[in-house]
């Protein structure tokens, strides 16, 4: 296996390279870039003027399918009278009557329908309960629950700001990273509009689920900052600004890079053709998360280097004045609340500049994983939960209440609950005869008898309902075969007759002749959407195999298209989705284990995701299947932030490499998830079925992304992760080779990695002439040294931090070596073969 790993070492050192290029070269011009990307985002911005929504609720239903394009000629027979009793063909009650008004689809008959909306809502009456709707009601109130959850955006987004703040908010008054936590929210805001902009500009439709999209990406967008400002914690503070950034960039802009280009791909692949709202909503996602990996490779890394500068020139975090060090104020006196809000220094090690919500729960964390009974109680709970989510994945449903699409005191969900209480489920389906046929012949009749027995063999189909306006013309007195002119003319004169009125719109004429007719079967009531779909295929088989020119339809064919689709085309893009994300994974992380165990982590979170939608009273839809595709990316993000700090541990026990992986991710993916969960808190209230049901999907993403991540995940990887050999290159690190004992002072190794003064640093025995008591006597000194220096060392450190930080080698003096003879060593970097200052 060491072969991967050695293969994964070329790669991070490729890649971490150029990244590393890229952030000392940001940090040297932060402003430049920060206009420079501001002034791009802005410009894109305004394309939003060139805008096109879409908000009709066919967005939701396959596009360019079979009901699609038999739709010009549909007429649906529905029943007028609800929970009705009759006796020898005579009405005794009903519960409900229904009135149809057709009107023709022009501008003439949208302002008709206005203005009926608004007499409607106006009209009371003591006697009856009026419900009403039209052929419009639902996309309009579904545009108008979205427009009016837009308010919810500001609020989203001053959340972010404060929970990004608070997070933030440790240290002291110069240390304090609170304003980056606002860079970063609003580096998320400006990718947001450039990528609306940016699309608009492409002619993509604006759907109204692209709503949810802002809340989606911001939580995206604080996960990378988290993750940026954890790999900026682990540099030193010896090193200029301009290193620390590059070395972030080598190993958080690695780590960035992955999940934000799985999460690109994922989406890219659900840009499917076939369903337009899950198309247009992955487009316009795609790129925001594009944009926004942009900004923060750019415009948050400026922001970091402007702040790491205000750091280390010892000014306030708020008021970029120069302050004074704790110990000088308290030397002077100065009041306590004065010395807590007023003073502060650069701080020294990644404990310091952390806050409480960074570094105490992956300490619980670790405690926690550090124990074997606890990691087999995990195990157990686990082994439970999967079990549970299994069960509910398998009652997963597919469908899609049009009524839940609207918010429960919209007139078109009162319009729907009456229909669905008083009116059974029962659909009249349409026999759409489309070319010249000979009714004369009795083959033709004979053709339609047999299409109409057919068709009620099926169980989910009426055996005695059948409208047939040939069978009424030829049981008529209107009836004349004796030619064509007077079949057709006998045929209009029955239709003028109150018996054949009812057929008048089952017969198209054209120069004398029937150039189309209909004909009328009628379903059992179907409740659930997989056995409508299913009856809709069957019916289509049945009349594909007629020898007639004739085909099926009924209105709602156009969303069982969509039940049909729904399985298939979620699975196809979900495999899609994993196949790309695991090219992208490989590439960047080529270790075997690691993949697998990402992979394993994915499929588990997907399961539960799965299997809690159905608990939570949601089904497989064009909508839900949206936040599916959406999930992938999440549950790639959180396993591979874990994985790729666990590869890049340097230690061979598995516990202190999962600590490890902990300590670098476990802060950001919690915080991360966190914070995302507050981006979308808001939702929970939203009055629409799409933000309500992105909120739930959202929150389970978060837990079980988290939750899997954190503790079983660290559990695997303690119990069958890889012990890869840490070796980083073939310069080895002088931390970790015994040399001859000497104090080192601010020095570097050649690989770059630093030595902090005071550190001791042994070499073999063998290898030098130095007696046991000559190390004792050395290390006595040299306790001592470090004992009587500590007071100085302090108060130096503090004073002249400012100064400090901003030294290279070149300002370091001379180093010795002390053994037996005093030798002077003044190189500023060293290898294994020489000796060790």
């Amino acid at each position: 296996m060491n072969i991967f790993y050695r293969l994964h070492i070329k790669v991070e050192e490729f890649f971490g390279g150029l990244f590393e290029k890229h952030g000392r070269f940001v940090a040297r011009h932060p402003w430049t870039v920060i206009i420079g990307v501001a002034l791009i985002d802005i410009g894109l911005g305004f394309g939003l003027l060139k805008i096109q929504t879409d908000n009709s609720i066919e967005q939701y239903a396959p596009k360019d399918s079979t009901a699609s394009k038999h739709r010009e000629e549909t007429f649906n027979i529905r029943d007028t009278f609800g929970k009705s009793v009759a006796s020898g063909g005579f009405l005794e009650s009903a519960a409900a009557i229904r009135l149809t008004f057709s009107v023709a689809g022009n501008s003439v008959s949208d302002d008709w329908q206005d203005a009926f909306i608004n007499k409607m809502k106006s009209y009371s009456s003591n006697t009856l309960n009026i419900d009403f709707a039209h052929g419009s009601s639902l996309d309009e109130e579904l545009n108008a629950n979205i427009s009016g959850d837009i308010t919810l955006f500001i609020v989203t987004f001053s959340l972010m700001i404060t929970f990004s703040g608070l997070v933030l908010f440790g240290g002291n008054s110069v240390s304090n990273r609170w304003f980056l936590g606002t860079a970063g929210v609003v580096s998320t805001a400006l990718a947001i509009v450039a990528a609306l902009g940016f699309v608009c500009l492409c002619g993509v439709l604006f759907a109204s689920i692209v709503g949810t999209m802002p809340f989606l990406v911001i939580g995206i967008g604080v996960d990378d900052m988290f993750i940026l400002l954890s790999g900026l914690a682990q540099t030193s503070n010896i090193d200029d600004i301009e290193t620390r950034i590059g070395k972030t960039m080598r190993t958080s802009g690695i780590a960035v890079t992955i999940t934000s280009l799985t999460d690109v791909i994922a989406f890219c692949a659900g840009a499917s053709p076939l369903f337009p709202a899950v198309k247009h909503f992955s487009l316009y996602t795609g790129t925001a998360i594009l944009f926004c990996y942009l900004n923060y490779m750019t415009f948050f890394v400026s922001c970091m280097t402007l702040n790491e500068k205000r750091v280390s020139q010892n000014r306030h975090f708020f008021t970029c004045r120069r302050v004074k060090t704790k110990n000088t104020m308290m030397r002077e006196e100065k009041s306590k609340a004065l010395i807590l809000c007023c003073s502060g220094s650069p701080s020294k090690h990644r404990d310091e500049v952390e806050g409480p919500l960074e570094k105490y729960p992956k300490k619980l964390l670790k405690i926690i994983l550090r124990f074997t009974p606890s990691k087999i109680i995990i195990l157990i709970l686990f082994a439970g939960f999967v079990g549970i989510s299994i069960y509910g994945a398998v009652h997963f449903k597919e469908g899609l209440d049009l009524k839940d699409l609207v918010s429960s005191d919209s007139y078109f969900y009162s319009f729907q609950e009456s229909l669905t209480a008083f009116y059974d489920q029962s659909i009249t389906i349409g026999l759409y005869v489309k070319s010249d046929v000979d009714y004369r012949s009795s083959e033709t009749l004979h053709a339609i008898n047999s299409l109409r027995d057919n068709l009620q063999k099926d169980p989910d189909i009426s055996d005695t309902f059948f409208i047939s306006w040939l069978h009424a013309y030829i049981s008529s007195r209107h009836f004349d075969n004796t030619s064509n002119s007077n079949f057709v003319s006998g045929l209009q004169a029955f239709s003028a007759t109150t018996e054949g009125n009812m057929y008048l719109n089952d017969v198209s004429f054209d120069d004398g002749n029937i150039s189309a007719s209909r004909f009328h079967i009628l379903t059992e009531s179907i409740v659930s959407s997989g056995g409508q779909g299913n009856m809709m295929l069957r019916v289509r088989d049945i009349a594909g195999n007629s020898p007639l020119p004739v085909f099926p339809y009924a209105g709602t064919f156009i969303y069982m298209e969509g039940f049909v689709a729904i399985y298939s085309q979620t699975l196809q893009t979900i495999g899609i989705c994993v196949a790309a994300v695991f090219i992208v994974t490989s590439v960047f992380l080529p270790l075997p284990v690691m993949i697998l165990f990402i992979t394993i982590t994915v499929i588990l979170i997907m399961v539960s995701i799965l299997g809690f939608m159905h608990f939570w009273g949601l089904t497989l839809s064009s909508v839900t299947m949206i936040h599916i595709i959406m999930c992938i990316g999440f549950c790639v993000d959180f396993a591979t932030h874990i994985c790729h700090a666990f590869a890049q541990a340097e230690s061979t026990n598995r516990d202190d490499r999962v600590g490890m992986a902990l300590d670098t991710a476990g802060g950001p993916i919690l915080n991360g998830a966190l914070s995302t969960v507050i981006g979308v808190i808001m939702l929970a209230p939203s009055k629409s079925f799409i933000f309500f049901s992105f909120f739930k999907v959202m929150f389970m993403v978060m837990s079980f992304g988290l939750i899997y991540s954190i503790f079983l995940l660290p559990v695997l990887l303690s119990f069958f992760g890889p012990k890869y050999v840490t070796k980083r290159s073939d310069k080895k690190d002088e931390r970790s080779v015994d040399t001859e004992i000497g104090m080192i002072r601010n020095s570097k190794c050649s690989n770059g990695n630093e030595h902090t003064k005071d550190t001791v640093i042994t070499k073999k025995e063998s290898e030098i002439n130095i007696s046991q008591g000559d190390n004792t006597e050395k290390a006595s000194r040299t306790k001592k040294k470090k004992k009587r220096r500590k007071h100085e060392d302090q108060t130096e450190e503090e004073e002249g931090r400012s100064e400090s930080s901003r030294r290279t080698t070149k300002d370091l003096p001379p180093l010795k070596l002390h053994t037996k003879n005093e030798i002077t060593h003044t190189n500023r970097s060293f290898t294994n073969d020489e000796p060790v200052v």
